[in-house]
């Protein structure tokens, strides 16, 4: 059975943090961010680089630093993200973290690596939480900073990809709803196992909320979970996953991927944020670890 743990408040951010950008295209999701932070810090080690991959707002390589990253480098393509990561982050924090504009959807591992100013110390962990939501394609076009395509990883083979040509490990993260028994599949796939996951409950997005054709269609079959309280409208489960690069030698947990859906079902049916149906629960195999945060939703978000 794996170590339940819990968090009951931010513990990676700061106060600068919980300041909306000026800009409502530089994505701005405090649970979301603070879950990408505690995903890298389960895997960073002394000495080591992070390559974030999709950084945002820089307000996570930020906090990858003050975790424990020797040096951390942002890669995104929005030029205001860019813009307001070096001016907020980069241009503070003298010299460890660095931020580049860059698709990596489109750059091969050596470019992504060449646009760090100077070479990034071993180990490297790669980490990404990149857009999860699942939209049909008429949506997905409309919200680059959300959209996942139509089974929400749309962005995970160039990220799983990177990850597995550096030999790396990798904290990548997804929605509830975003495929996860496929997203374990693509991951084991590449020669990782999963160490640890960490769940946060978090509200779904106005434009999410009004474009649920495809969110609903996934979990009629049973490869979504929406998490259903009440009379208040579905919400979901941010899945950070701690995964560590095994190779060739990785041997597959039996159900892993199974398993990490009915952790997610099993999640479900709780009544609070807590999630305390987990408590006491004994998937088979991984993971080692299992965290949940239980964290106040932002008053302001930013899903352009």
């Amino acid at each position: 059975m794996p170590n339940v743990s819990r968090v009951h408040d931010y513990k990676h951010l700061l106060a600068d943090d919980f300041v909306p950008p000026t800009s409502p295209q530089v994505f701005f999701e405090p649970a979301d961010t603070e879950i990408g932070v505690w995903v890298a810090h389960d895997l960073i080690t002394e000495g080591c680089s992070v390559l974030d991959l999709g950084s945002g707002s820089g307000a996570a390589a930020a906090a990858m630093a003050r975790a424990g990253a020797a040096r951390v480098h942002g890669v995104d393509a929005g030029a205001e993200s860019v813009a307001w990561a070096i001016e907020h982050y980069a241009a503070r924090d003298g010299g460890r973290v660095t931020i580049a504009r860059g698709d990596f959807s489109e750059l091969s591992t050596d470019e992504l690596l060449a646009t760090a100013p100077t070479p990034l110390p071993r180990p490297l962990v790669v980490t990404s939480n990149p857009p999860y939501v699942p939209l049909a394609a008429h949506a997905d076009d409309r919200r680059r900073s959300i959209g996942g395509g139509t089974d929400g990883l749309k962005w995970a083979p160039a990220i799983i990809g990177h990850g597995s040509a550096l030999r790396a490990d990798l904290g990548f993260t997804i929605g509830s709803y975003s495929t996860p028994r496929k997203a374990v599949r693509l991951l084991e796939s590449a020669g990782y196992r999963i160490e640890s996951v960490t769940l946060c409950p978090l509200p779904l997005g106005e434009f999410t909320l009004s474009h649920m054709d495809q969110v609903l269609a996934l979990e009629a079959q049973g490869e979504a979970v929406l998490w259903r309280t009440g009379h208040k409208p579905p919400a979901y489960f941010i899945v950070g996953l701690a995964c560590r690069w095994a190779g060739a030698d990785a041997t597959r947990a039996p159900g892993t991927a199974d398993g990490l859906l009915e952790l997610l079902r099993t999640a479900a049916r709780s009544r609070t944020s807590r999630l305390e149906s987990l408590d006491g629960y004994r998937p088979e195999g991984r993971p080692e670890q299992l965290r949940v945060l239980d964290l106040p939703p932002a008053a302001v978000r930013h899903h352009w």
